[in-house]
């Protein structure tokens, strides 16, 4: 999933008459509704996770089903909000990426995903000091954690969403391929979004596990969708990017049927695969419907609390499974159901609070300054033995 940064602030420069960028609008102003869309994502998953996953049945004493038979109803289709996720990541990425070089792409990507992410395993260790459930790691797996590529090397996550990051990592490492071709024109963004999914699909059909691995298959359908959202939104649909976000979608739908089939035997209840493609395709409407430049720009309040929710969203998705399922071990059968579910939530955004305002805030930008000048050192160094302008050759 992507962290709220300054990314949903663009300002893209009108490109010159008859220049081979004109049809770019120019484009200011925070996306806020974007905001409120990713926050209702990450509550999605965290409602799935504490109501519908076989995983929290034996911290509620009963099957999801059982617990909330009309709320999961709905919550069972939750998984669909990592989907989502990833959708909104393939427009916020490159709309972050366009007009940057590698280093600044990197420092940004660093400084707003690492904070939130080792101050919510540093919490999370002292959670497993006081409770024995959910998942427990020793001194080694911890500090593997720390790096976000645990799954590289069959090490447990510290929390249970953190394999999604790594499918992030992985998108990030494709759009540095990208960058470092040149700036993203209209014609690099659409042969990534094209070539990327269908490398990804024949790489698992023809049995190439460790490129399909790479490659994400499963979820690049999602990620270039988002990219050829962006596309229209800072250049305009047209008749190319019509025609490939319409097989996007295609492509999106048969990766929903096949998820609804896995997400049945999961939770041993009946998804339907028809609502989770209308969800899906409804979420995805919804993200193209939160870019669109109305007249009026939203009341200044409501911009402030979705702006608010959004900088929430990363870390309630970081911190929700343990903590979650700590409250709801603890307190089933101490009280209700419903005071144990609400419980749940509420310390998972209090958590949530505590380090955006407590470590993000004051730590992401400085990270990011510092990574960036190093990365400007190192290039700069490199340029001046050579090695930079013989690439500079290469590429042009």
């Amino acid at each position: 999933m992507t962290p709220p940064d300054e990314s949903l602030t663009a300002t893209v420069p009108e490109a010159r008459p008859g220049s081979a960028g004109a049809a770019r609008r120019k484009v200011t102003g925070r996306l806020v509704a974007m905001d409120g869309l990713r926050f209702g994502a990450a509550a999605a998953v965290l409602l799935y996770h504490f109501t519908a996953t076989s995983t929290v049945t034996s911290y509620w004493g009963a099957d999801p089903v059982r617990a909330f038979p009309l709320l999961n109803e709905v919550t069972r289709y939750g998984w669909l909000g990592v989907e989502l996720f990833f959708v909104i990541s393939g427009f916020v990425i490159l709309l972050s990426a366009d007009g940057r070089g590698i280093a600044g792409f990197v420092a940004s990507r660093v400084g707003r995903l690492f904070p939130a992410y080792w101050a919510c395993i540093v919490l999370t260790v002292g959670l497993q000091q006081f409770w024995s459930g959910g998942r427990q790691t020793n001194l080694t797996e911890t500090l593997v954690n720390l790096t976000m590529v645990q799954d590289l090397f069959d090490v447990t996550g510290v929390q249970v969403v953190f394999w999604t990051l790594l499918v992030e990592l992985k998108f990030y490492l494709l759009v540095l391929a990208v960058l470092a071709l040149g700036p993203l024109t209209r014609n690099r963004v659409l042969a990534f979004a094209t070539i990327w999914p269908l490398a990804g699909w024949a790489a698992q059909e023809l049995g190439a596990h460790w490129l399909a691995d790479w490659l994400v298959p499963v979820y690049a359908p999602y990620f270039a969708v988002g990219m050829l959202l962006f596309l229209a939104y800072r250049d305009g649909f047209d008749l190319v990017t019509s025609t490939l976000l319409a097989g996007g979608l295609v492509l999106c739908v048969m990766r929903v049927l096949e998820a609804a089939g896995r997400a049945s035997d999961l939770q041993g209840v009946p998804v339907d695969p028809v609502i989770a493609v209308m969800i899906m395709l409804a979420s995805i409407v919804a993200v193209w419907a939160s870019t669109l430049r109305g007249r009026n720009a939203p009341p200044r309040r409501v911009a402030t609390v979705l702006g608010t929710v959004g900088a929430l969203t990363y870390p309630v998705y970081l911190v929700h499974t343990q903590f979650g399922y700590a409250v709801i071990d603890v307190l089933a059968h101490e009280t209700t159901r419903t005071v144990a579910l609400f419980a749940a939530g509420a310390l998972s955004l209090a958590l949530a609070v505590a380090i955006h305002y407590g470590v993000e805030r004051p730590t992401s930008t400085r990270l990011r300054k510092a990574v960036q000048a190093g990365l400007l050192r190192c290039s700069s160094a490199l340029r001046s033995k050579g090695l930079m302008r013989a690439w500079d050759d290469v590429r042009t």
